[in-house]
């Protein structure tokens, strides 16, 4: 359906008001007008942060680079096709895996593999946002309702009536239904450890660069979270109630801000609240002489601004402190990575707590499931555990 055979995700800026989105496009630069109208509701009719329509967008592109050299049309597949394109993203590598320096331009885009390059996880990821495509496809009249509403990620099996006597209810066969998922292994997410944390302070230049890896370790905040803040989200002082905020102790407010200069935008609408201790506070107390020394840091209410290059005094970009871990990874020679922090965050909590629903309003998911991750048994707990047992078995 399309000359191109490769679709990539690609990063606009609006003309008129300078606000981010992400759309997707093949090697020509020409956009999917259907995808990027898509990705284009995600941001200002449902609310989604910038960072997940970039996501979405890499996901798509996925698909839409599938379904060219399928070919099927990207609007309208089948549960069968759904289950094929899986397929496909386990044999294909990651483009960011392949050899050459320059993505668009790689040794052999059409590389296989014998061994699956992407993660079951991954995988069901990448399928959850192309569902969720064709449904917006269908409610555009771009396809037919009928051929979105089966594909829930899921693929319906009815059995042959010598095998109904085991799947009828009240004199009726049942339809079992079997997701378009691939079986997962779970592994608990990347942390690091406290040495390791101490290590990229270390491995630091300037005070802001301190604060933000202590920031993010020690209160489990999103990059954009963290880069949204404004100096009125900090109340470090024992008591805060000359400001009328009434929440005892040093903490962080975490709201969400459509206007951010930087767009950085909270991923949930919801705010919250986030305790702090006192080795953040005096990390901010730091950081704060250095950022206010400069005029035009101390004109900007945002708690991470521009110290050290032009233009100065103005907002942090998340993509900014991206680049910085990139940069401290190399000097401390292992991988660390923003996000790992609020793993780190989130596991040290749920190992001290055994509670997820502590750990859902402290890293403000939706829902307590997605905390679940962090309730991991490790090998310390599995052994102490077994040596118990022992011992009450000899006793």
């Amino acid at each position: 359906m399309f000359a191109s055979v490769e679709f990539w995700a690609q990063r606009t800026v609006s003309p008129l008001d300078g606000r981010e989105g992400w759309t997707v496009v093949d090697d020509r630069y020409a956009e999917h007008g259907q995808v990027g109208e898509y990705l284009q509701v995600l941001i200002d009719g449902e609310g989604r942060s910038v960072g997940t329509a970039r996501t979405y967008a890499g996901r798509l592109a996925l698909y839409l680079t599938w379904a060219a050299t399928a070919p099927v049309d990207p609007c309208s597949v089948t549960a069968a096709q759904l289950a094929s394109f899986a397929r496909w993203l386990e044999r294909t590598p990651s483009r960011k895996h392949r050899q050459g320096q320059n993505r668009r331009r790689a040794a052999d885009p059409k590389l296989l593999s014998l061994e699956p390059s992407r993660s079951a996880a991954t995988v069901d990821g990448i399928l959850a946002a192309v569902v969720e495509f064709l449904r917006f496809a269908a409610s555009r009249g771009w396809c037919e309702p009928q051929a979105a509403e089966g594909l829930s990620t899921r693929v319906e099996l009815r059995f042959p009536p010598a095998r109904l006597d085991r799947g009828e209810r009240d004199g009726r066969p049942v339809v079992r239904r079997r997701r378009v998922r691939r079986r997962r292994v779970e592994r608990p997410p990347m942390t690091l450890t406290r040495t390791q944390v101490g290590l990229l302070v270390d491995a630091c230049t300037n005070r802001r660069d301190r604060f933000i890896v202590q920031a993010l370790y020690a209160s489990g905040l999103r990059v954009s979270e963290l880069c949204g803040m404004r100096l009125s989200d900090l109340h470090l002082l024992p008591s805060s109630s000359h400001v009328g905020c009434e929440v005892a102790g040093p903490h962080l407010h975490v709201e969400r801000r459509e206007d951010n200069e930087n767009g950085a935008l909270a991923k949930s609408i919801y705010p919250r609240v986030v305790p702090v201790v006192r080795e953040l506070v005096l990390f901010h107390d730091a950081y704060r002489v250095e950022r206010d020394a400069l005029p035009e840091a101390a004109e900007s209410d945002y708690l991470l601004v521009n110290c050290y290059r032009p233009p100065l005094g103005r907002a942090l970009r998340p993509d900014v402190v991206e680049q910085l871990f990139v940069r401290l990874s190399a000097k401390v020679d292992f991988r660390a990575r923003p996000h790992m922090l609020r793993h780190s965050f989130a596991s040290a909590v749920a190992q001290a707590t055994r509670d997820p629903a502590l750990v859902k309003e402290l890293l403000g998911h939706a829902t307590v499931v997605s905390s679940d991750v962090y309730l991991h048994a490790r090998w310390d707990d599995m052994r102490a555990a077994v040596d118990a047992l022992a011992r009450r078995a000899g006793e």
